[in-house]
């Protein structure tokens, strides 16, 4: 059986630090964050820039095994920037395109986060640009994948944030490689204690008798693969606002349960590989013990 995805996210301008991640237990290495202007024009970010600055970092990683993504997005992308981008989707993969390939990467993360997005059909926008960069990107270097928060696999009304999700996943069929759920900062939909996240989070347990839609097996139960489901957790409590769990909680909590119910989920998620954004320390121990727990 192959070994799951541990994947971690990495924010820093700290080069000489993320290529500690070439020795790590992380499977998959996304590069933060692609921006965009209000116009729909994309850069890297400062952090993303040193990190595609640095001799050999991106190429090391590859080397080590990892699979090396850039991810666009975050909390701070503006509404603007992503109606932008949709009202010129060609422009928008052309410039992904031309990123991933100017720079050797496995391919694309989208980490949408418009909440209260207006001036375009999120669900169609990121449908349609999982397709077009499917598409697009070279073959080998077409990885797709998304992280959205969990709320948005809820389910609700059309058109409500959260539905998006649930109807991205519908439309979107293989096109989408891995969802890398934000299991964190959304206390009522994650819950507030391991016990809590046993059944919000993983969804062994009923809550208030049902099992909990955006739970990993209440997102399984609508048709998604579990291959393709990550739970993303904070690497420290430094690193959320709340959804922080300790290493043994996450092992006993969350991944054991998971893999009696769902053997074939995908793996996990950590936001991030620093222990807080500007540490020069990372979470090798963290990835250490799920690489454990999931049995790689």
């Amino acid at each position: 059986m192959p070994n799951k995805e541990i994947v971690g996210y990495a924010l820093s301008t700290n080069t000489q630090l993320i290529a500690e991640m070439a020795q790590s237990d992380y499977t998959t290495v996304i590069l933060c964050f692609v921006v965009s202007d209000e116009a729909g024009n994309l850069s890297p970010s400062t952090e993303l820039q040193a990190m595609f600055n640095a001799p050999d970092l991106i190429s090391n990683l590859k080397k080590a095994g990892k699979r090396v993504l850039i991810s666009i997005g975050g909390e701070v992308f503006t509404t603007a920037a992503w109606a932008a981008l949709a009202n010129n989707l060609d422009n928008t993969v052309q410039q992904l395109t031309k990123m991933v390939t100017d720079h050797g990467l496995d391919g694309v993360d989208i980490d949408w986060e418009d909440t209260g997005y207006t001036g375009y059909d999120a669900t169609t926008f990121l449908v349609d640009l999982s397709k077009s960069l499917k598409t697009s990107l070279p073959e080998g270097q077409n990885f797709v994948t998304h992280a959205p928060q969990a709320p948005y696999f809820y389910g609700g009304a059309p058109g409500s944030y959260t539905q998006i999700y649930v109807d991205v996943a519908k439309n979107a069929g293989d096109t989408i490689d891995l969802y890398n759920i934000q299991y964190y900062n959304n206390p009522w939909y994650v819950g507030e204690t391991a016990e809590e996240e046993t059944g919000k989070v993983v969804g062994t347990e009923l809550v208030d008798g049902q099992t909990f839609p955006s739970s990993v097996v209440g997102i399984a139960s609508t048709g998604v693969p579990a291959s393709k489901l990550i739970v993303g957790k904070p690497t420290t409590q430094a690193n959320a606002g709340s959804g922080y769990l300790s290493d043994d909680d996450i092992a006993s909590n969350l991944i054991t349960p998971l893999l009696a119910k769902e053997p074939d989920f995908a793996g996990v998620m950590g936001w991030q590989y620093p222990t807080q954004y500007g540490s020069d320390t990372g979470t090798d121990e963290w990835a250490a013990t799920m690489a454990k727990a999931l049995g790689n």
